[in-house]
């Protein structure tokens, strides 16, 4: 529980001097990152096929 409360300070903190940094420019950067990913290319239904199997 300790380092539950540890982490939710140490968050706090970070929010509070800026380091982190939220906004349209961090989910730009995501933008486009699985084009090139094996998991997921091809044909769509495939797709979520497979990985519910995953999970089954």
């Amino acid at each position: 529980m300790r380092s539950i409360l540890d982490f939710a300070e140490f968050l706090q903190k970070k929010w509070a001097v800026g380091e982190v940094s939220v906004g349209k420019e961090m989910l730009i950067e995501l933008a486009g990152g699985l084009e090139n990913s094996k998991t997921f290319s091809g044909d769509m239904i495939e797709i979520q096929k497979r990985l519910r199997d995953e999970w089954e």
